[in-house]
């Protein structure tokens, strides 16, 4: 049974995303991200297919392995079918019975060969793409989303203190990561987001450094980036951690991206746009000489995908900031063979205030 507070959190997402398929002049919307039909329905499985009509009514498409599920998470008034065919068979049942003129489809998330399946057998209808509709919507967290993403972050922080006695010398970087994956159960999360990354050594140089069978040593920065879910909702964070006295340079890049990280989360402000948050954070570390060396972007969004804004049609870039989106702030610079740099954390836009949610220590995290 779905409880008074989300079915109102639920019905306001609806007439946020009919209201972009109207201003398309479609009839309906088609669904096959996983992410955007639990936005709309609470239904938490991994098949299904969602039908979304102007007019505000729901089908949901999935199979009886389901049935249960769908009972409990989604709301009763929604449509329910059960599918006994493949998918773009039972579609095309259901655009039967709507009879649409226009309909949009997820073109992230279909395959070219099902849309043109899509089209041969519904030849009546004017099919479109469409580009990260529901996500527009999803940008923007309500407090339900706000609260999950809140208790994500918590769970991580938690595990990732609970690690770090394994930081020693010898200690190899899958095991610390197995570890971590392990603490986020048993702290009360769903498990990892992403593939945990522990980079040590010159392997911290890698920025998607996925944990290996190197084994920790004595001098070694380690870079830790990390996040679980939590009711579908993801922390990602990133600490550099020093194992012992490391080489000064890299001494002076940790400095130089904390300070460049405080200079990005500060310009994190309604109004800004993602690449102002990237100008504040890269300009400093372009002005200490490192500029070649952060090679990728300062941030993305987070919600029920760990990777949000970030496609060319929502990019953070180019998104003026407003209030209760929330965004990773995560500069980097890594020195080929080597060592590298990343601190991340997780930002909540609150007027000319950033709230940072994740807390953990960062200078201390120098000198362990």
């Amino acid at each position: 049974m779905v409880v008074p507070e989300l079915l109102t959190l639920l019905s306001r997402r609806l007439d946020a995303v009919t209201a972009l398929i109207k201003a398309k002049n479609a009839d309906a919307l088609l669904i096959f991200n996983q992410a955007n039909y639990r936005y709309l329905t609470n239904f938490t499985g991994e098949e299904a297919q969602l039908v979304v009509t102007a007019g505000g009514e729901l089908i949901l498409l999935s199979d009886s392995r389901f049935a249960d599920q769908i009972k409990a998470q989604a709301p009763s008034d929604m449509t329910v079918i059960m599918k006994h065919r493949g998918e773009i068979a039972e579609l095309t049942t259901v655009l039967q019975q709507l009879q649409p003129a226009k309909v949009l489809v997820e073109g992230e998330a279909i395959s070219a060969i099902d849309y043109q399946n899509l089209q041969v057998q519904n030849p009546k209808p004017e099919f479109a793409m469409c580009q990260e509709l529901v996500e527009q919507v999803r940008n923007v967290k309500d407090d339900l989303e706000i609260a999950a993403l809140r208790q994500a972050i918590e769970i991580s922080m938690e595990s990732f203190k609970g690690i770090l006695p394994m930081l020693q010398p010898g200690v190899r970087e899958n095991a610390i990561a197995a570890k971590l994956d392990y603490l986020f159960k048993v702290n009360g999360g769903d498990g990892p987001d992403f593939d945990t990354i522990v980079a040590s050594g010159v392997r911290s140089a890698w920025a998607h450094g996925v944990a290996s069978a190197k084994k920790l040593e004595s001098g070694d920065l380690v870079v830790i980036d990390f996040g679980s879910f939590y009711h579908g909702y993801c922390a990602d964070i990133t600490r550099t951690v020093a194992l012992g006295k490391v080489d000064p340079e890299l001494s002076k890049i940790y400095q130089i991206v904390h300070e460049a990280q405080r200079r990005g989360i500060a310009a994190a402000v309604v109004g800004n746009t993602g690449a102002e948050v990237d100008h504040a954070a890269r300009d400093y570390i372009t002005s200490q000489g490192y500029g070649p060396y952060f090679g990728h972007g300062i941030g993305h969004g987070i919600g029920l995908e760990i990777h949000e804004l970030c496609q060319p049609a929502l990019s953070f870039r180019k998104q003026p900031l407003v209030n209760q989106m929330v965004h990773t702030v995560e500069p980097g610079i890594y020195l080929p063979n080597k060592g590298g740099v990343r601190i991340e954390d997780d930002i909540l836009v609150h007027e000319q205030t950033p709230e940072t949610l994740s807390t953990l220590p960062k200078d201390e995290l120098l000198s362990l």
